[in-house]
């Protein structure tokens, strides 16, 4: 899984492994994904599935305006904010470009009239920088 934090979290993140309680910053992000997924469950248990948060609807939102401009229509897209940065048919090769940008966040998704979440599978980063 690729993934790009502000410097700021990934700092926070060193010191944790820096403090001898997790091996490495895999594993410090592991922890972290399964005590979210876990609340979650949790929470779905006693009730309704959370809010979709109004920065995921804004996303989509601005996907579902950019699918209406031919220079983005059915094609990946990288945001910062509202901002587009990049575009590219191929998911891959857009991600290894935002991954050398200096923008924080950058969300990608694919610009359709009706966005939702795609399962997607990548290289490791690593071995994407490589070739």
């Amino acid at each position: 899984m690729a993934t790009k934090i502000p410097t700021a979290l990934a700092k926070e993140v060193d010191r944790l492994v820096a403090s001898g309680r997790y091996a490495n910053r895999s594993e410090v992000l592991r922890v972290a994904v399964r005590a979210l997924l876990e609340s979650r469950a949790s929470a779905r248990a006693g009730g309704a599935e959370p809010p979709i948060p109004p920065r995921i609807k804004a996303f989509r939102s601005r996907l579902q305006t950019l699918a209406e401009d031919a220079r983005y229509r059915h094609r990946w897209v990288a945001l910062h904010g509202d901002q587009v940065v990049d575009a590219d048919d191929d998911h891959d090769d857009l991600v290894r470009r935002v991954l050398d940008r200096a923008e924080e966040p950058i969300d990608i998704g694919f610009a359709t009239e009706h966005p939702e979440p795609r399962r997607i599978r990548l290289a490791s980063p690593i071995s994407a920088r490589r070739s």
